[in-house]
């Protein structure tokens, strides 16, 4: 009896002794069987020889954060950097200014303009054209559509997208005015207070007098029958060719 007593006692304090190295080997082998994380990469970068075997129709940017760096694009030259006659940093309006003629456009419809929207699923893109009326206390966009839409599934799987503006260009660049959005996209349904919120921006009057509605009854109607999207608004880069005399460059930005 106190033989056994005594083995079991010895086998008790092995484990002790053991398990910490086994638990420690179980826990690395169980993170070399989890997947990495990938790693941020330059938009340059190609693929290296250790890279994993990448499935057909994929892309880096399915796995890989990428990393722009705009210092030196076209872009960046325009907004800040020595172009024409401006000297690197002259000519740039402040945030409150671009937002003013931002807020200009959207004045001329009523707080509302249409916009051709870009989603992106699967590394394919899709852009409709659509109304979309400004908050401008909160700098969000609101839009309302159909249910059971292509553009919906989309933002429901991945909400960035991208929104672009634009006056008919014709020969003279003084005409020109477009601006570009980035953003990040959130869908409603009619019982949501944000849809309730959206319907107060949203300039729906018109909707309702060309069905011969009253304001209730449409709103009633919109809230069944469609979602909307309220856009967080990120950046605006703008181009106006009207900045020129008042000596601002003709490309300026507004970042939240």
């Amino acid at each position: 009896m106190k033989h056994a007593t005594a083995s079991a006692l010895i086998i008790f304090l092995a484990a002790l002794l053991i398990s910490p190295g086994a638990s420690g080997a179980a826990a690395d082998a169980q993170k070399k069987d989890q997947p990495q994380k990938a790693k941020q990469i330059e938009a340059t970068a190609g693929i290296a020889d250790k890279h994993p075997e990448i499935e057909p129709g994929m892309s880096c940017n399915d796995c890989h954060e990428v990393k722009l760096d705009a210092n030196t694009s076209a872009t960046q030259v325009w907004l800040k950097g020595d172009y024409l006659k401006w000297q690197a940093g002259e000519g740039v309006m402040t945030k409150d200014q671009v937002w003013d003629r931002i807020m200009n456009i959207f004045k001329t419809k009523n707080m509302k303009a249409t916009f051709v929207m870009a989603t992106c699923l699967n590394n394919r893109p899709y852009t409709y054209t659509a109304d979309f009326a400004l908050d401008p206390a909160k700098k969000v966009l609101y839009a309302f559509h159909e249910k059971g839409t292509e553009k919906l599934a989309h933002i429901k799987n991945n909400p960035h997208i991208s929104m672009n503006w634009h006056r008919e260009f014709d020969d003279n660049f003084a005409n020109v005015a477009c601006f570009q959005v980035l953003g990040k996209a959130e869908i409603f349904d009619g019982a949501t207070p944000e849809f309730d919120e959206g319907l107060k921006v949203y300039p729906y009057e018109y909707a309702a007098k060309a069905r011969k509605m009253t304001i209730e009854q449409w709103r009633e109607v919109v809230k069944k029958s469609m979602i909307m999207t309220r856009t967080t608004i990120d950046r605006i880069r703008l181009t106006e060719g009207a900045l020129a005399p008042l000596n601002f460059r003709t490309s300026q930005e507004w970042t939240r």
